[in-house]
This record gives structure tokens, C-alpha cells and sequence, in this order.
């Protein structure tokens, strides 16, 4: 499983860096077309609704289940009607804001599959996964009530060759690093 994981955070962030790292300008466009993307938003925001309503159902917090399980279906009838509402009246900065969704969510699953190959104590391959999911959640929390900012921020590393250069070689290492570390762990 960790495999999975591995490869789920480091091609992107390979293909991301690298683009970042030999072509700025063309990352730039990149990062332009997926925040405007109505593709993309309306994938990502039905990927986010539908594993929040999972988590909603599989979570087992009584007061969560007092309101969400009146009824069989409950959770997911809302997950879908609220993915509906989110796209006709939320198309601004969607595609951003449903990634920082699902990088909220990434977490509870993650940790199911990496917590028994924790160590007690010191470093393990696969807390470099914990890690990398740790930061992703955060911004997440902060990007899903922000996505202009984290679009914002995004085009003015992209709009400067150096930067651009540097935050691509940075994403590279990570994703390499995430490849390596779920292969190893």
C-alpha cells in the first residue's frame, strides 16, 4: 500500500517539478489552465465530496451518525447534491479549492496503511509519507479557505525563472523522495 502512496504523491510532483524545473513558462501555463479548468473542477470537487461523505460514513463518531445516518444513503445523497450545489455556485477557484480538499482528506487514509510501519522510535522510510501528508493537510486548511492566494502565490513563484527553477528542482526532490520512500518502506 505504501507503494500507492508513494506513487500518488510523487508522480504528480514529479511531473509538476520537472515541467517547473525545464520550462517555466509553460508551467505557468499549466498551473493557469488547471485553476480555470471546469473539467477539472467539477472531477476533483465529485473525488473530494465523495470521500468526504466516506469518511462521514465510516468515521463512528455518534453525533456525526445522530445527524448523518437518519436514514440508509443519507451521507451519500447529501455528498452528491452538495457536489452539484458546489459546482454551479462555486465555479471560482474550484479546481484549486476541491484539490485542498482532498489534500485535507489524504491523511485518514494514509495513516491506516503507514501507522503499523511506524517505529517506535527514530526514522523509517515511511515517515517521509507521514510527513509529506502532515504538510499537504496544512495547506490544504489553509488553501480550501484561500485558493486565490495559493493560485496567487503560485503564479508569482511560476512568473520568475529562478524561482520557478527552484521550486521545480524542490518538488522533484520531494516527489522522489515520496517514489523511493514507498517502494522502501
Amino acid at each position: 500500500m505504501t507503494i500507492f502512496w508513494g506513487a500518488i504523491f510523487g508522480v504528480p510532483l514529479l511531473a509538476f517539478g520537472g515541467l517547473g524545473l525545464c520550462s517555466p513558462p509553460r508551467a505557468k501555463a499549466a498551473a493557469a489552465r488547471f485553476s480555470s479548468s471546469r473539467a477539472a473542477a467539477a472531477v476533483l470537487s465529485a473525488v473530494a465530496w465523495a470521500w468526504t461523505a466516506y469518511e462521514c460514513d465510516t468515521i463512528g463518531i455518534d453525533v456525526f451518525n445522530m445527524i448523518l445516518k437518519r436514514f440508509p444513503g443519507e451521507v451519500w445523497i447529501l455528498a452528491a447534491v452538495l457536489c452539484w450545489l458546489t459546482i454551479i455556485w462555486m465555479p471560482k477557484n474550484l479546481s484549486v479549492r476541491a484539490l485542498m480538499g482532498i489534500f485535507m482528506l489524504i491523511p485518514a487514509e494514509l495513516f491506516k496503511a503507514t501507522r503499523p510501519l511506524l517505529p517506535d522510535g527514530g526514522f523509517a522510510p515511511v515517515t517521509v509519507l507521514v510527513i509529506l501528508a502532515y504538510i499537504l493537510a496544512v495547506i490544504g486548511m489553509y488553501g480550501m479557505f484561500y485558493p486565490w492566494r495559493i493560485e496567487g502565490a503560485l503564479d508569482r513563484i511560476l512568473s520568475n525563472a529562478k524561482a520557478s527553477r527552484a521550486f521545480g528542482a524542490a518538488l522533484v526532490i520531494v516527489g522522489a523522495a515520496a517514489i523511493v520512500a514507498g517502494f522502501v518502506a
